[in-house]
C-alpha cells in the first residue's frame, strides 16, 4: 500500500508473471483491496513498450480532436481541461493483448464480478495539460438507481506516469461500499440525460454528503507508473483533477460487467479487420460484446462515447424480494 490509506497495491513475483496469474496471496489481497477501498493498483503488469507506442499515437491525434468541432464537445464532466479520446483500435500496431485483455484484469473481474464476466466498454480519457485550476466535481460514472454490490468495474491503462502535479484521479475510497444512489444530486429538466425522469440521479455527488465523507475518509490521488494498471469499481466516488505539466496525461479504459448484470444492450464498436484480435481473446474466460463495423462505418467509433451502464431489463427489487 502506499502510504497510511492509500490505495493497495499488487505486485506478480516471478512464479505469476510466468503464468500470468495471481496466486492465492496476492489473489485474496487483490480482492481484498477492489472489496475494501473500491480501487487497486497493479504493478507493472503491461509492457512498458506497449505503453510507449500507444502514447504517441494517441498524443498526436489530440491536437486534431480538439480542433475538430464536433469532437472538441466530447469534454468530460463538461469540463474543459479532461476530454475523452478514443483508443487506436483501427491500427493493428497498437492492439495488444496486455492491454485489451491483460490475463490478470481478467482473473480478478472472473473472481469479483461472477464467472466469465463481459467486456462492453472502452475508451480513453486526456487530461490536457497546462490545464491547473480545473477539475471535475466529485461524481460518479452512474446516472441511475445502482445495486449496491459488485457489478461492474473499470481498468485504466496508465499511459504515463501517474502523479499530483499532472493530474491524477482523485478517489474516495471506501464510497463504493458506503454509499449509494441516494446520495448523488438528484438531475433536473436541465441536467437530465437520455430516458432519465425527473429526480433520477445525476452523477455528482451532494457536496454536503461528500464533505462529510471527508471526515471519514478524504479523498487520495494514487501515483502510478507505466505499466500499471488502476481497477475501479464503477461506484466509487472520483474527480479528473488540473494537470500542471507541460504534458498530457493519457489513460485507457476497459470495462467489465458481471455476467448476471442484465445490462443487454450496451456494445462495443469495433472495426471488422480487427475481428480476430478482439473475438479470440487469448482463450481467456471472458465474453465481448460488440458490433462490428466494415471498413466505411468506423465514424460510428464514435458511439464507444456513449455509454450508460444501466441495466436494458428493468430490476423490481420489491417484487424480486416477495418471490
Amino acid at each position: 500500500m502506499t502510504g497510511s490509506d492509500g490505495a493497495r497495491e499488487v505486485y506478480a513475483n516471478a512464479r505469476e508473471r510466468h503464468s500470468l496469474a495471481y496466486g492465492k496471496a496476492n489473489l485474496q489481497s487483490a480482492l481484498e483491496g477492489l472489496h475494501q477501498d473500491g480501487l487497486l493498483v497493479l504493478k507493472g503488469v503491461v509492457d512498458v513498450d506497449h505503453v510507449d507506442h500507444l502514447r504517441e499515437v494517441m498524443s498526436a491525434e489530440t491536437k486534431s480532436i480538439l480542433q475538430d468541432s464536433e469532437r472538441a464537445g466530447l469534454f468530460n464532466q463538461g469540463v474543459k481541461s479532461n476530454i475523452l479520446q478514443a483508443p487506436p483500435v483501427t491500427q493493428a500496431d497498437c492492439l495488444f493483448d496486455d492491454v485489451y485483455f491483460n490475463p490478470y484484469v481478467i482473473q480478478l473481474a472472473n473472481a469479483y464480478l461472477g464467472s466469465k464476466p463481459m467486456t462492453n466498454f472502452m475508451t480513453a480519457n486526456n487530461a490536457l495539460s497546462g490545464t491547473g485550476g480545473m477539475r471535475q466535481p466529485v461524481h460518479k460514472d452512474i446516472t441511475f438507481h445502482h445495486p449496491t454490490c459488485p457489478f461492474y468495474f473499470i481498468a485504466n491503462i496508465v499511459l504515463s506516469d501517474f502523479s499530483v502535479e499532472n493530474g491524477a484521479t482523485e478517489f474516495w475510497l471506501g464510497t463504493h461500499a458506503h454509499t449509494t444512489s441516494e446520495d448523488q444530486v438528484p438531475c433536473t429538466e436541465e441536467t437530465k440525460v437520455r430516458n432519465q425522469v425527473l429526480g433520477d440521479p445525476s452523477c455528482n455527488v451532494k457536496p454536503e454528503v461528500y464533505e462529510q465523507r471527508r471526515q471519514v475518509r478524504p479523498p487520495i490521488q494514487p501515483q502510478c507508473s507505466k505499466g500499471d494498471i488502476m481497477i475501479r469499481d464503477l461506484r466509487t466516488w472520483h474527480a479528473g483533477m488540473p494537470n500542471n505539466s507541460d504534458k498530457d496525461r493519457l489513460m485507457i479504459a476497459v470495462g467489465y460487467q458481471a455476467p448476471w448484470y442484465p445490462a443487454h444492450s450496451q456494445r462495443l464498436f469495433l472495426p471488422l479487420q480487427h475481428a480476430n484480435f478482439f473475438s479470440v481473446h487469448g482463450g481467456q474466460p471472458v465474453e465481448v460484446r460488440a458490433n462490428l463495423l466494415e471498413e466505411g462505418e468506423m465514424d460510428q467509433l464514435r458511439r464507444n462515447y456513449d455509454f450508460t451502464f444501466q441495466p436494458s431489463v428493468p430490476v423490481d427489487r420489491q417484487r424480486q424480494a416477495k418471490l
